[in-house]
């Protein structure tokens, strides 16, 4: 089974939800923009945080792999 590649970004947020929800979507956008769309691929995901009304958010960049 071949192992996935290693991140060349990852972030994580964890606040308010709307506030974690903004911010994911402007830095998940600059860093595809910095990295360059063709070249990576930007994955995120949200669960609940500890507390009520906040969340946490993953953002990772990893290179596309060739096909």
């Amino acid at each position: 089974m071949p192992t996935r590649p290693r991140p060349l970004v990852a972030v994580r947020l964890i606040g308010p939800t709307a506030t974690v929800t903004a911010h994911a979507a402007t830095l998940a956008a600059q860093l595809t923009a910095h990295y360059g769309r063709e070249r990576v691929t930007c994955r995120t995901s949200t669960r609940h945080a500890g507390y009520s009304g906040e969340s946490r958010t993953y953002i990772t960049i990893t290179r596309k792999e060739p096909r």
